[in-house]
């Protein structure tokens, strides 16, 4: 059996695994944390509570235009600000705000509450591998030099 034919059935089973685990509550959150809003504010907390849009767009991987829908909607909740960057006056500073702040430390906690009872279950020696396979995997998939 050629060796390549075994990797794609592991890759189906990978999939599969993958959709059922965005059922689970703990990834559900995990995965929230990677979008919209979420990610903004979580992006924010994690890089000085500061960004550039453009920044932002990378890290989303959607277009500068849909970052500043997503920024409209999230500074009329009073999540976050847009000052002119004093370095230059042409870019935009997106800033979190004290209620973008106090929303995304409270839903990083309720992540981090259903993350660590995900792990927990697993057992000490299964989640310590969980995570060390995880990291294997996303450094083997960054690009070199």
């Amino acid at each position: 059996m050629d060796m390549m034919a075994n990797y794609e059935g592991l890759a189906t089973e990978l999939l599969q695994v993958n959709e059922d685990l965005l059922r689970v509550p703990a990834r559900h959150l995990i995965s929230k944390l990677t979008q919209g809003e979420h990610f903004v504010l979580n992006y924010l907390l994690t890089h000085r509570h500061q960004a550039h849009p453009v920044d932002l767009s990378r890290g989303l991987v959607v277009s500068t235009a849909r970052i500043a829908a997503l920024l409209n909607r999230m500074e009329d909740k009073g999540l976050i600000s847009r000052l002119p960057d004093p370095l230059n006056n042409r870019q935009v500073i997106v800033t979190l705000s004290p209620q973008g702040l106090e929303a995304i430390q409270t839903f990083r906690s309720q992540v981090i509450r259903s993350a660590a009872q995900m792990l927990a279950d697993l057992g000490p020696e299964d989640a310590r591998e969980f995570i060390r396979i995880q990291k294997k995997l996303l450094a083997n998939q960054r690009p070199t030099g």
